[in-house]
């Protein structure tokens, strides 16, 4: 069954308010109908949208305006024709929940006043840097000493940072970071002391590292993740296929509790003959307690200040025991409080935040929230005596796996794609490129709280270009595995498991190719290892491959470029449990 909007006495190019108009288009669907948009450019101001409270992970609880809200549908198609939404102030474009089987097509999303601003570096001294401003396209006072930005229904000081992008390359500056590497570590949560110079001239008072480069651009962070493009909650069977995402003041999609979504040809990028250099004001996708497959498939990610892709769980920590059967935990990031921990029949495991291994598998048989913080959990098992302060909870009955193929990314701040499940993952023929790690194994339980040891993964036939060239934190290595743990080599076992690369073309201005620690069965072999002179060397790595607690290592038939002087193996490993 379909429906068609009936919207074609319209002009095909609306520059007036279309919000309403699509908000009742969407509120008279029901499952198992397609809406078939006409071509054209739609302008959505929030007025006219309805509102829900949304608390998407790793971005901003709030109460939020959304122009397609999807709620408890089957089987519906909404097709946009390749029309441009254009939103004006603050909105979610696109929110389903507890949707099966929706399909998502051939539309772009952007916004008339972006949630960051740009800017260009005209002069520095030794108190701070100097830089020109267009105010009639990003309009901004200085008050009571520090950048006020002002949008469309919003105004945002300026606390979230600076950020440098190559003129030339139109990627972030070499070694630049957050700040241009402020000393003293970045603080997002500080203001940073201005004065305006000239009509269209700002100085920002900052005691950088790197001196900043005179005509490259500068990208003024000044709002929080509030804004997501896409944002899928408790939905399953999910395909987004042929939409572009040029700019969302959070994440460009934003998926938890979900069960197979498909992104195909999904890009997210500023639109094409734009002057924009950032699309995306954090990460192009994110998936956070999913299960069932994430496909990825000829999507292309860019100028995103973030990564392009995150897969993980939450861990969550012990607070304290109410019962023999029941304990509080604590969704400890603030952009985690509001998230669901679990549901009764979940299976859950128990670990220790200090070595991040598991020693307790539980059943949840009833969820209780106490408040967007704090949940209490009743398990069918008694609590073992080993819960303990700071200990954590992961919920294994949500864990993906993940496809990745024929995908390009970068440029971009920070990393490429952020893996931390214990499912099926591959990624191959895939290009990355990005300021830091191209791959990131992490898992951590004391400040991110973002869970998952991998226990499968193959990266095989990507071509990888030029990582590595920010600051350490972003990563040290092209694939960097590197779990939280203090002292890896005093655990009894490794965290991570089975990771396999193989077939790829590494091009790098810097060998410090593979970063390992506590890993238990990592392969690397048939690749190709080639210098480039994009950058200077940085040199964070001794070897091209390195490793520290791991076990099982198969290095063979790779082929290095012959100039590359540095040895290829440093192993540091022991026993474990010393």
């Amino acid at each position: 069954m379909s429906s068609q909007p009936d919207v074609t006495s319209q002009e095909s190019h609306f520059d007036r308010d279309f919000g309403g108009t699509l908000s009742q288009l969407i509120s008279a669907l029901s499952s198992g109908e397609k809406l078939v948009l006409p071509e054209g450019e739609y302008h959505i101001y929030p007025h006219e949208l309805p509102e829900r409270y949304l608390a998407p992970s790793n971005n901003r609880r709030s109460m939020k305006r959304v122009a397609i809200l999807l709620e408890n549908l089957t089987d519906v198609e909404i097709d946009g024709s390749g029309s441009r939404f254009i939103f004006h102030g603050e909105v979610v474009p696109v929110h389903m929940h507890g949707c099966t089987g929706v399909k998502l097509r051939n539309l772009s999303i952007d916004w008339a006043r972006p949630f960051y601003s740009q800017a260009e570096i005209c002069g520095y001294d030794e108190t701070g840097v100097e830089f020109q401003l267009d105010l009639e396209r990003y309009p901004c006072e200085v008050k009571d000493g520090v950048m006020l930005f002002h949008g469309e229904g919003w105004s945002a000081p300026f606390r979230e940072g600076v950020f440098e992008i190559d003129r030339e390359k139109g990627a972030p500056a070499y070694l630049s970071g957050d700040n241009f590497g402020l000393r003293g570590g970045t603080s997002f949560a500080s203001k940073i002391p201005a004065r305006q110079t000239g009509p269209n001239r700002f100085h920002l008072t900052m005691d950088y590292q790197r001196t900043p480069i005179i005509g490259n651009y500068l990208l003024l962070r000044h709002y929080p993740r509030l804004s997501p493009g896409i944002f899928l909650s408790q939905c399953k069977d999910i395909v987004i296929e042929s939409v572009a995402i040029h700019h969302a003041g959070a994440m460009g999609v934003i998926a938890q509790y979900c069960e197979n979504v498909s992104l195909l040809g999904v890009v997210v990028a500023p639109r094409r003959g734009s002057d924009r250099l950032f699309s995306v004001t954090v990460d192009a996708t994110h998936f956070v307690n999913c299960r069932g497959l994430i496909h990825l498939q000829g999507c292309r990610f860019s100028h995103m200040m973030d990564d392009p892709c995150n897969v993980h769980g939450l861990n969550t920590r012990f607070s304290k025991r109410v019962d023999a059967h029941t304990a509080v935990f604590e969704l400890v990031h603030d952009e985690q409080h509001g998230v669901p921990v679990a549901f009764p029949g979940d299976e859950v495991q128990l670990a220790s935040n200090v070595t991040l291994l598991p020693y307790a598998n539980l059943t949840v048989s009833a969820i209780k929230t106490v408040s967007d913080q704090l949940v209490e959990v009743t398990f069918e098992e008694t609590l073992p005596d080993e819960l303990d302060e700071g200990h954590v909870m992961e919920n294994m009955s949500w864990t993906a796996d993940l496809h990745v193929e024929n995908c390009v990314s970068g440029p971009n701040r920070a990393r490429g794609y952020l893996i931390s499940t214990p499912g099926k993952v591959l990624l191959e023929r895939n290009h990355i490129t990005a300021a830091g790690a191209a791959v990131k194994i992490s898992g951590d339980a004391n400040f991110w709280f973002e869970s998952g040891a991998v226990r499968d993964v193959t990266i095989r036939d990507n071509t990888i270009v030029d990582c590595c060239y920010g600051p350490v934190p972003w990563g040290s290595a092209m694939i960097d595995i590197d779990p939280e743990i203090a002292e890896p080599l005093s655990n009894p076992a490794a965290f991570h498991r089975n990771i396999r690369i193989e077939g790829n073309t590494f091009r790098t201005f810097d060998p410090s190719i593979l970063y390992a620690r506590s890993v238990d069965g990592l392969s690397f072999t048939n690749n190709t290892v080639e210098l480039t002179d994009t950058y200077p060397e940085i040199g964070r790595h001794e070897a091209v491959l390195n490793f520290e607690a791991c076990m099982g290592v198969e290095i063979g038939e790779n082929k290095v470029d012959p100039a590359i002087e540095r040895p290829l193996v440093k192993e540091k490993t022991a026993t474990f449990g010393q």
